[in-house]
């Protein structure tokens, strides 16, 4: 049996004690709110000691010290998996997936963090469960479907979760207002993201301006910094990348000296991709500092509100897209090949397979390029994704008449079926 607790100062050695301390509503409050301080505390009041939990977690004494102090609010996923199974805590209480097998760590922390473990507290008997948790869960269950389902079947219910949570918020007041802000911060950014994958600008650049207003209404100026920088990236590659440059460097320019590496490798390598775009080789130094910026992390967990790792690989796939930007094929192909398994969500694994194709093309393999673009538009249409059938039909037109007819064949069929009238 799984012991998540120790003989010490009189402790229950097997999962009974750790079962009594998760069972206290104040625990399970916590756990869903990620307010590990109250439950380390809890713990240490059963008689674990600080060096106890460490040896379970195979966290250092000092982290532990930090997390029961307070002093470290947001510990990455990574530690909060680490803390779950030393201590026997029920997983799902924490917003993890019980199997750990279907674990998506790209998914929001905040969302991981504060939804799902709302779901296994709203139950618990006098539980005070906030509205911003109980839209957070909806919005949750919005982003884990967005992996799978077309955006225009989700469009419509994320804003009608963007009106519920508007209206929840001007009623709020103090403290209260400001955390419903971030919530609608977080829903607008979706509902952004969905709009752009629609490929309807005025209704993107509408949700993103939402999203950054609401972060700053909330008073969290890294959430806001994010929401922009997200906007920056969509402008670039929406066909603005003048106005995504300015976006990028002005949430730059903002960031605290208490901002994470984790924020200025993110911005680095989004400003890399808008020189790429722009045709401006600064583009590679600019990448070279995003990488130096990851590489002085302290920790490879996820820093909220940037929940994925900014790793190596993750800056190799935007170098990779700047270089074939800028047609320098080999750096763009050495980059690719490093890219591997970092990106999962189809759709966009398909924009950078487009991306790759464009690469491939400008060294003349137009038989390999296509192919990769045919694949590219079919995961479009599968997810009846209109920017990824945008990126093929711009990647397609770079071509004009440079390939032969019987090689973009297959390809040139695949666009057509846009303008291809249907019995019914």
């Amino acid at each position: 049996m799984h012991r998540g607790v120790t003989e010490e100062a009189g402790t229950i050695t097997d999962d009974t004690a750790a079962v009594a301390i998760c069972g206290r509503p104040d625990v399970q409050d916590a756990l869903a709110r990620g307010d590990w301080s109250t439950v380390l505390r809890a713990f240490l009041d059963s008689g674990l000691s600080q060096t106890a939990i460490a040896a379970r977690t195979g966290l250092s004494q000092s982290q532990v010290s930090r997390l029961a102090g307070g002093q470290s609010k947001t510990p990455g996923i990574k530690t909060v998996k680490a803390l779950c199974d030393g201590l026997a805590v029920p997983r799902r209480l924490a917003g993890l997936l019980d199997d750990a097998s279907q674990e998506d760590d790209t998914n929001r922390r905040q969302f991981l963090g504060g939804s799902l473990g709302v779901l296994a507290a709203v139950s618990a008997p006098h539980s005070d469960i906030g509205d911003e948790q109980l839209l957070m869960a909806t919005s949750l269950s919005y982003r884990q479907l967005e992996q799978r389902t077309p955006a225009r079947a989700l469009a419509r219910p994320v804003t009608a979760h963007l009106s519920l949570a508007g209206d929840l918020t001007r009623r709020a007041e103090g403290k209260q207002r400001a955390r419903l802000s971030a919530a609608v911060a977080e829903i607008a950014g979706l509902a952004a993201w969905l709009h752009a994958d629609l490929a309807e600008p005025a209704q993107t650049r509408h949700y993103y301006k939402m999203s950054i207003a609401a972060a700053q209404q909330a008073q969290h100026p890294l959430l806001a910094i994010y929401m922009q920088g997200s906007f920056g990236q969509y402008a670039t590659t929406a066909g603005d990348p003048i106005h995504g440059l300015r976006l990028l460097r002005d949430a730059t320019a903002r960031l605290p000296h208490s901002a994470p590496s984790t924020a200025r490798a993110w911005l680095a390598a989004l400003e890399g991709i808008a020189l790429g775009y722009l045709g401006d080789r600064e583009a590679l130094k600019v990448l070279g500092d995003a990488q130096r910026h990851a590489d002085t992390g302290s920790s490879n967990d996820p820093v909220w509100p940037w929940v994925f790792q900014f790793d190596s690989s993750k800056i190799a796939s935007y170098r990779a897209i700047a270089a074939a930007r800028l047609g320098l094929t080999k750096i763009a192909a050495d980059a690719f090949s490093q890219t591997d398994g970092s990106v999962r969500s189809p759709k966009q694994a398909a924009l950078v397979t487009v991306e790759q194709a464009r690469a491939v093309a400008t060294e003349r393999h137009f038989e390999q390029a296509c192919a990769m673009a045919v694949a590219a538009y079919d995961i479009g249409a599968a997810y009846e994704s209109e920017r990824v059938r945008q990126a093929v039909r711009d990647f397609r037109a770079s071509l004009g008449t440079q390939a032969p007819g019987r090689i973009t064949a297959e390809l040139d069929d695949r666009l057509h079926s846009a303008y291809t009238i249907r019995a019914t």
